[in-house]
């Protein structure tokens, strides 16, 4: 391919309620996989899963793909706080006080609230740039639809996404 014809990578927010089973984990992978191959650009994570160790679970993830400094967002008052099978296992696996797997966040505590960094990091794109890749609950969605202007972007929640998200690709069913 002639490297002139390349299209920018797009401009993706994973939105993910990580923790409850293995898609998640997955389907991040997949995320690092293709910024890896410069088709996208992994600009936030933000997790609807309400346990201290999700967002812990994120960063182990995204620093094994060299990618420690993208901004993981944490629901606050969410669903599901259950650790499930895998996220302390991993978080908090060591021998004798050193980390089998490199993170730096501590606890979703740590990390910004998910719809503050999805206003956020919305306001600093272009129009129609951005695909919101969302698996899970819809909690965070939800909250930034119903969101006033701020210093991030004047715009209410509504239309924001309309300015800047060119698709929002929604795992949903029962």
């Amino acid at each position: 391919m002639d490297p002139e014809s390349r299209k920018e990578p797009v401009g993706i927010i994973f939105d993910t309620d990580i923790g409850n089973d293995i898609d998640d984990a997955l389907a991040l992978a997949l995320l690092h996989t293709f910024e890896s191959r410069a088709e996208c650009h992994l600009l936030a994570v933000t997790i609807t899963k309400d346990n201290a160790l999700a967002a812990p679970f994120v960063d182990v993830v995204n620093t094994f793909y060299g990618r420690g400094n993208i901004p993981i967002g944490t629901v606050r008052n969410g669903v599901t706080p259950e650790d499930g099978n895998f996220l302390r296992p991993v978080v908090e696996a060591e021998t004798a006080g050193k980390q089998w797997y490199p993170h730096h966040l501590q606890s979703g505590q740590d990390s910004p609230e998910a719809v503050d960094l999805l206003r956020k990091v919305l306001g600093q794109q272009p129009d129609q740039s951005v695909v919101i890749v969302q698996v899970g609950f819809s909690t965070n969605l939800a909250r930034l639809l119903k969101t006033e202007g701020d210093e991030y972007s004047p715009l209410n929640g509504v239309e924001l996404v309309k300015q800047k998200v060119r698709l929002l690709s929604i795992m949903a069913g029962a």
